[in-house]
Parts: C-alpha cells; structure tokens; sequence
C-alpha cells in the first residue's frame, strides 16, 4: 500500500511554493550587500523593494511602512514593546486579549512585572472577543490595544473594526495592533479600513520560508525600536537583511492563492464527516460562523490528544494539539480554557488546519483514519 502523507498543520507552517524557491535561488545570483553601493548590491536592494511593494499592496499601504523582521514573534515583540516604551509618557494601561499568541502575550506578561497597567480581555464560548469586557477596559490613558484578526489554534475572526471603534470613543490615544500571522493572504488584511496602526505578519504561514516576517507601521505611531546599530530600515530594524527569504516572502504572498468560501465550506464539511463517522462524539472548538475556515479545533472526549496526534502519525496524517510555539508545554491550551472547554475536551483536542493542496481524496481518507483511531485509543482509555 503506497505510504499516505496529508499534511493538515498549515497553522504550524507551509510547504515553501516553487515561487519563493525560484525567488529564493535568485538571490544566489543577486549574493551582494543590500547596503552596499555598487551594482550586486542594488540588484539585492531592488529585490527587498519588490517585496515590500507586492506585500504594501496588498494590505493598501505604502511601502516604506513595512519593516521586514525575522518572523511573526519579532514583529509581536516589536509593536508591543515599541509602543508601550514609546508612549510610556501618555499612560501605562496596555490591554490585549487571554487568546494570543505567545509572542504577545509574554509580551504583556513582561510588562505587567514591569509596572505597567495590563488587562486580559476574555471571550465568549465560542472564542469571540468580550467587546462589552473591552469597553469596560479601555480607559483614556490606554496606549496600546492589541489583539489577533485570526486565532491560531480554533481559527476564528476577532472584530477588530468594532475593536477600533471603541478605541476612537474611550481611547483616542491607543494603538492598535493586530496579529495578522494567520490571516495574511487568507482573508483581507485592511489596515487603513480597520484603523489598525501596526500589523504583524509571516511569510512561512503562506508558503515562504522561515525566519522572515514583517510589520507594517502606520507612519504616525511613532513606536520605538528595538534593535540598534545600523542605518538599515531607514534605521528603525537594523541588521543586514534576509534578501533571500525577504525576495521569497514577496513571491510566496503574490502566488498564493486562498479561496475563503471554498475553504470555509470544506472545514463544515470535514466537521460533518467527522461527526457522522464518530456518531457525533466530537466536539467543535470556536465559533463556525466567525471562521476563516483554515483551522478546525475538535475535541475527543475519552481520549489524550498526544496519542491521537501519533497515532495518526504512524498513517500518514499530520495534525497538532495547538500552538506549534507551545507544543512542549504540558499546560492545557490557554486558548481553549480562555473559551471556558471542560478539561476533558481540552485534553482530547485536536488542531487540524488546511491548505488548498488538499484534494477530496485526502479528505475522505483522513476522516476515515481519524475516526478510527480515535475509536481505537477510546476503546483503551
């Protein structure tokens, strides 16, 4: 029987596309210094510009608003700290949400041990942000708000323009940033539209390479940086640049290619099948009607997920148990006890995320295999 491999841990990262390869091993060529000024160096300057004008566009921004870091948890790091640093003199309330990332929330975290004013906004069971909790929170010395558009262990969409409007009502000074890792590309990242003053993105989320990501920064934040020693990133990211996974960022975001209503009905439909293969004995984690439909968060009551997870290993099925950043943490998921999941679905919880490589064929058998095993580890539990 021919060996099954179905990747189904997009959330975690991507297979890199031939694009970005291409993109890639064109900077073989193109080796030179982006700093410096004779030929080879302009051609790899050349490049990076490329790359902030396909992504800018993209999100309807200027290109000298974005800034290329090293990936997701450094443009976090950046928006958090820069702004709460930088407008350390207006007020020290900052207020982020219980489901970020961890890149955001140790952030806050360290803030809080710092001295600063930190609230932890819940949500509702289906893992939508408490706007009314928000509205409570913010306060006119608030400096900075920042929660994800998409969530990366259940997939669901915040409401950050509802988020915005609260803040111009409460906290006109505040920032907002949004952790856009999950949805660039999947769904419009709109920053002048939400009224989002820095964004956060990632290229191996999208097929690019890892170790590349950028933040977009509203040209009024006045944030401070981070880094120093170089005029690099008109001084605000120092450092010699990643050209090459910078040049392959740009090419991964101009080819992919993400149909949301087709993969929002596939999630339903996978759900379905699950359902009906298990006699309805899973369970959903997160609000299917506020879905990017790229992450399916399901929980088996009965079992440990750490087993399901190599189980399906061993068949050629590839899933999580969350966060890719925590996934040697033996804590259960922030997010899913946040949501306010019994510990015994929380144990049992899988996260499967998708790609649009995935063929109806993959689908079938890896339903078929999931709720097999999952019958299999419940029977010996």
């Amino acid at each position: 029987m021919e060996n099954k491999f179905i990747y189904l841990d997009n959330a975690a990262t991507t297979k890199p596309c031939a694009e970005a390869v291409n993109a890639f091993l064109n900077t073989v060529e193109n080796f030179g210094n982006p700093s410096s000024l004779y030929g080879i160096g302009l051609a790899a300057e050349k490049l990076i510009n490329l790359s902030a004008a396909s992504i800018s566009s993209m999100m309807g921004v200027d290109r000298r608003d974005i800034y290329f870091t090293s990936g997701g948890t450094e443009a976090n790091n950046t928006a958090v700290f820069g702004t709460a640093y930088g407008h350390i003199k207006l007020g020290k309330r900052v207020i982020t949400s219980k489901i970020e990332h961890p890149s955001v929330l140790e952030c806050f975290k360290r803030l809080e041990r710092e001295g600063f004013d930190v609230k932890y906004i819940g949500t509702d069971s289906g893992g939508v942000l408490n706007i009314d909790e928000l509205d409570d929170a913010l306060t006119e010395d608030t400096t900075l708000v920042s929660v994800m558009h998409v969530n990366n262990e259940t997939g669901v969409i915040q409401p950050v323009d509802k988020i915005k409007q609260l803040m111009r009502k409460k906290a006109p000074r505040a920032l907002l940033h949004c952790d856009c890792v999950q949805s660039f590309c999947k769904l419009p990242v709109e920053p002048k539209k939400w009224g989002a003053d820095l964004i956060s993105i990632s290229a191996h989320k999208i097929h690019g390479f890892k170790g590349t990501g950028a933040l977009y920064i509203k040209q009024s934040a006045n944030i401070k940086p981070l880094l120093f020693g170089g005029e690099q990133q008109r001084e605000f990211r120092p450092g010699t640049e990643n050209v090459g996974g910078i040049s392959a960022f740009g090419a991964a975001a101009e080819a992919y290619k993400y149909d949301e209503e087709k993969m929002r009905a596939q999630r339903s439909a996978f759900a379905d099948a699950l359902a009906e293969k298990t006699n309805g004995s899973v369970q959903i984690n997160g609000s299917g009607e506020y879905n990017s439909g790229s992450v399916l968060n399901i929980s088996f009551e009965g079992i440990k997920a750490e087993i399901l997870l190599h189980a399906l290993e061993a068949k050629g099925i590839y899933v999580s148990t969350g966060s890719a950043c925590s996934s040697h943490d033996p804590s259960p998921s922030h997010v899913l006890q946040a949501m306010n999941v019994e510990k015994r679905r929380i144990e049992g919880a899988i996260r499967i995320s998708f790609s649009e490589a995935l063929s109806e064929s993959d689908f079938e058998y890896a339903a078929d295999t999931i709720a097999a095993e999952a019958a299999k580890i419940k029977k010996y539990m």
